[in-house]
């Protein structure tokens, strides 16, 4: 199994849509104009994109496919943009701001905290559909930052412009991008009824056209996965996970999605967009009332380790420290989304050692990710950089690939983790270490040694103890 190239080609075969995106925008911000050159006048080189002509609707189940693929790209980058927004945040009143601040910036984390476990509940929902109509899971996505990718609008007569896809501190700037990203579709009466290709201006708006797909293809052929290979947990306190089997159970799924998230024209209180739009007018009045207020830390947008070609742009920290526990935090990324594949893949392994398995990945976003991640936003970001720190940077330096031969994949999720966890205890040990690694890397071995229980299982067919109990966890790390 693997993660496809995020810069895959989009028009292989007639049968692949071509999914781009039109929005309109009352300003320029957060956007990116791929190309723009300015002639001898001063007017900027307003050649069109070429290609071939595209599909206008979703026809069949590589169309389906593909959409789905795209909408959890989307779910994917969505939930690391607000996770990163949420761990750059300041912590308490020591860091320059008031209490009364401090206990509103706590707040607001809390919700764009809640809003990325949602995305991650829709991204699991996603695939369930993808897995219910012949598909695989997909975790796959580009590196940040993504400046041409989603969200296309038109100029006009111009070159075509995009929302960017970027890693950011919290701020005036990224809630109103976090608000684009969730805005309502426009109503029915606004759209046109016939687009020269598939777009879409909203999430919810592509959510719509993989609706009308699900309901115009053939119910009795589209779904052909197994229906055991549905992820059927609900993760954490308040969230659900749709299974699907049929059309009626893949439109409730989509709409569930809708309604929560991308919101809906009616949405309620509770939508993701209701709640950016509330945390965007309380900081509004609050910078009002106090100009100098800033409620994130001076966190670099996109920071990177390395470069990576299909995503040109980004900032090469430098400092020795922050590159070093960067590596360590991209790498326990890694190995999360490879045992997520694998939870996924439903490739054999007994309730046991899924329940295991589902444990092991619960543990490593809250009781390493998190945390780590948090860590990096108070190390300076070096040279380069003077005044701002580093952030989690959730790079992906190769394709993820798992193989096949179960108890082969447990040993590496293992090796890695015990890996992992050396790392982080040399890191622990150096001068100036940030004591909170000495919590982590015990954390690291804790779930390294309840997978390594289950390659035992696995080898022996037996059955254990399961899963590293919460209370020897390090909370709080």
């Amino acid at each position: 199994m693997a993660a496809p190239d995020s810069d895959r080609r989009r028009s292989l075969f007639g049968w692949v849509v071509k999914l781009t995106c039109t929005m309109t925008a009352d300003d320029d911000s957060s956007v990116f104009e791929p190309g723009a050159t300015d002639d001898e006048d001063g007017a900027s080189d307003t050649r069109a994109e070429e290609g071939c002509p595209a599909p206008t609707k979703i026809e069949n189940r590589a169309g389906l496919l593909h959409a789905l693929t795209e909408a959890a790209e989307l779910e994917h980058g969505l939930l690391l943009q607000y996770l990163f927004a949420a761990l750059s945040m300041k912590k308490s009143s020591s860091e320059g701001i008031t209490v009364a601040q401090a206990e509103l910036v706590r707040e607001w984390e809390g919700v764009i905290l809640s809003v990325a476990r949602e995305e991650m509940a829709h991204l699991g929902t996603v695939c369930n559909l993808l897995t219910a109509i012949g598909g695989a899971a997909h975790f796959g996505r580009p590196n940040f930052p993504v400046p041409s990718r989603y969200f296309r609008m038109e100029s006009d007569g111009g070159s075509p412009r995009y929302v960017e896809f970027t890693l950011a501190p919290f701020s005036a700037e990224s809630i109103a991008r976090f608000v684009r990203f969730e805005a309502p579709e426009p109503p029915a009466a606004e759209r046109a009824l016939v687009e020269p290709e598939l777009r879409y201006s909203t999430i919810g708006d592509l959510y719509r056209q993989i609706e009308a797909a699900f309901v115009e293809l053939e119910d009795a052929t589209l779904f052909i996965g197994p229906q055991h290979a549905q992820d059927r947990d609900d993760w954490s306190l308040g969230l659900r996970l749709w299974n699907v089997i049929d059309t009626q159970s893949a439109i409730t799924a989509i709409r569930s999605i809708v309604a929560e998230g991308e919101a809906t024209p009616t949405a309620g209180p509770a939508s993701h967009f209701q709640r950016f739009q509330r945390i965007q007018r309380d900081l509004s009045d609050e910078v009002t009332r106090d100009p100098d207020f800033t409620p994130a830390r001076p966190v670099v947008e996109n920071p990177l380790t390395r470069s990576h070609f299909e995503s040109p742009g980004g900032a090469l920290i430098d400092d020795a420290d922050a590159c070093k526990i960067s590596e360590l935090f991209n790498a326990v990324y890694g190995t999360m989304i490879l045992m997520l594949m694998q939870y996924y893949a439903f490739a054999g392994e007994s309730e046991e050692q899924r329940f295991g398995l589902r444990a092991a990945i619960r543990q490593l976003m809250s009781a390493v990710i998190r945390p780590l991640g948090e860590v990096l936003t108070e190390i300076p970001a070096g040279s380069r950089f003077p005044g701002q720190t580093a952030g989690p940077s959730f790079e992906l330096y190769t394709d993820l690939r798992l193989p096949a031969h179960q108890a082969n994949a447990w040993t590496i999720f293992h090796e890695r983790l015990a890996e992992e966890a050396e790392a982080c205890a040399r890191l622990s040990t150096e001068e100036g270490a940030p004591p909170r690694l000495r919590f982590l890397q015990q954390n690291l071995r804790l779930v390294a040694r309840s997978v390594e229980r289950h390659i035992r299982s696995v080898l022996l067919g037996r059955r254990i103890h399961t899963g590293t109990p919460t209370s020897e966890l390090v909370h709080g790390a």
